[in-house]
């Protein structure tokens, strides 16, 4: 005999796939004419973004383009000089999942570069850069909630889960016109471009979001080509940006990953000399993750107290999703710069943060570092390059939890500010935003399906009305009830009890 269970379901997001493709990067060039021979190089970097991204079936297809930005002294002014060389490339995933409305997340990272001259216009660069994937599904999960028939005593337990709503990704540009201002140098060309861009607020309707933050441009531009003079300059750029989330609402908790898939940056004085203008061009990519909390019951155990049942589980991992809120902090550390000393910081940015959360069991730590570049110049006033690590810690709080914890922390770095404080240091000061959505899972034994064999009833002692049964302390009601074929209902009813464990060796009576 098979019996009726109730079954509820709800809906998860499930990593359908992980996975990278590394792109080689060997080139042997020549300068262009109009660039000036190579003194010494600085720094050479591998700059990838990724220009579009489709989902076809299973197939996930990435294109862009890789620029190879190579920073030198040269020959003869002893001024910094930029060489770029730009390479469109191409990969493709076979994602193999049988779930539809796919959505994926793309990061690139740079993996090695090497490069050197091998004469003043000639370079030999080898490198490798990464292009990093991983496709979201919109999964079902079922569970059974009870079982239908009077002979069967089950045990339940209650859930708190976040049941994935709807997941929602969308491109959007921003596209500003921007003035360097009067009180600076005119720009000739742009050594070196930064950007990044942060959510400060979001606000979730009927399948909508939006979203507030700000885009954060920094820009390193030469003011005079024959003697290479350079000058800085900081944008905000606020904006606003509706998402389409299907399934999203105000009570929902969300999380949100932005990609800054390109930009490009040019100035208004390659067409007006006197300009101060600047155009940004940026596409950037927001994927969200909705969810909605809600609480299931969900059965433990059970058995009949007519037949011998045979109980069908699995195991079931339920989760639930906490957004917490954005932490602000600093991190301070004095580098040495190098034994020719440093008179002056031409500029300075944040090139790359690693980190990795990790969970010791009783709390969650973030540890990594940022790579600060710093272009300098040195007691001879010579422009010259280092990189130095500043390493952070970072403990979110955390809510009490009885659950396997993990946490999804993205790290931005707002500012980077310095401060010369001796003939070759320089205290660096980062000031960083962390971003974490915390995750707390739990495996659950959980019954699916029940059957007994008429044939097999269960003994039943019919000559009492009340056995007498004497417990040891830590038993439970539920083995007990049982094994004498009744209810912990009834065994709680005649003998006053609330607690399902004996808390003491005790006489207690148990209904036939």
């Amino acid at each position: 005999m098979e019996y009726q269970l109730e079954n509820e379901n709800c809906f998860v997001c499930e990593k359908v796939f992980e996975g990278s493709s590394e792109q080689a990067v060997d080139l042997d060039f020549s300068l262009p004419d109009y660039c000036p021979d190579i003194e010494r190089i600085l720094k050479c970097r591998i700059c990838p973004s990724v220009m579009s991204k489709n989902i076809s079936g299973d197939r996930l297809d990435v294109d862009g383009v890789a620029v190879i930005r190579l920073y030198y002294l040269d020959s003869k002014k002893q001024a910094v000089r930029l060489c770029e060389h730009t390479s469109p490339f191409s990969c493709s995933f076979n994602v193999k999942s049988p779930a539809q409305d796919l959505t994926a997340v793309v990061r690139v990272k740079t993996e090695y570069l090497n490069c050197r001259a091998l004469t003043p216009r000639r370079l030999d660069i080898h490198g490798a850069f990464s292009v990093c994937v991983s496709v979201y599904a919109k999964s079902q999960q079922d569970y059974s909630t009870s079982i239908n028939a009077s002979d069967i005593q089950q045990k339940k337990h209650s859930e708190l889960i976040s049941c994935l709503s709807g997941i929602g990704q969308q491109q959007f540009s921003i596209s500003e016109v921007l003035d360097i201002g009067k009180g600076k140098g005119l720009p000739e060309s742009i050594l070196r471009s930064e950007f990044a861009i942060d959510i400060e607020s979001t606000k979730a309707l009927s399948d909508k979001i939006m979203l507030k933050g700000e885009a954060i441009l920094h820009l390193l531009y030469v003011t005079d080509i024959e003697t290479g003079s350079q000058d800085t300059m900081s944008f905000n750029i606020p904006y606003t940006q509706v998402i389409d989330v299907q399934g999203i609402s105000d009570t929902s908790q969300n999380q949100i990953k932005l990609e800054v898939m390109n930009y490009d940056v040019s100035l208004k004085s390659e067409y007006d000399e006197s300009s101060t203008l600047v155009t940004l061009d940026a596409k950037i990519c927001a994927t969200v993750f909705a969810y909605n909390e809600k609480n299931i019951d969900v059965i433990d155990d059970a058995y009949s107290t007519e037949y011998e049942l045979e109980l069908t589980e699995k195991n079931c991992r339920f989760s639930h999703i906490v957004p917490l809120s954005d932490s602000n902090f600093s991190i301070k550390q004095e580098v040495k710069t190098g034994d020719n000393g440093i008179t002056k910081i031409i500029d300075i940015w944040c090139d790359s943060i690693n980190s990795i959360c990790t969970n010791d069991g009783n709390s969650l730590c973030a540890k990594g570092k940022i790579n600060c570049c710093i272009l300098a110049l040195d007691k001879d006033s010579i422009p010259f390059y280092a990189e130095r690590p500043l390493e952070f810690v970072f403990t979110p709080d955390i809510p009490q939890n009885t659950g396997e914890i993990s946490a999804d922390t993205d790290i931005l770095c707002k500012s980077l500010n310095f401060r010369i404080t001796g003939d070759n240091t320089v205290e660096l000061k980062a000031d960083l935003k962390a971003s974490s959505i915390l995750s707390e899972s739990r495996v659950n034994r959980c019954i699916i399906g029940a059957s007994a064999d008429e044939g097999k009833k269960r003994v039943k002692d019919k000559n009492a009305a009340l056995t007498l049964y004497y417990a040891d302390e830590g038993e439970t009601l539920w083995n007990i009830a049982e094994a004498y074929c009744t209810s912990v209902e009834a065994i709680q009813l005649e003998n006053e009890l609330t607690d399902d464990i004996i808390q003491a060796h005790s006489m207690i009576l148990i209904p036939m």
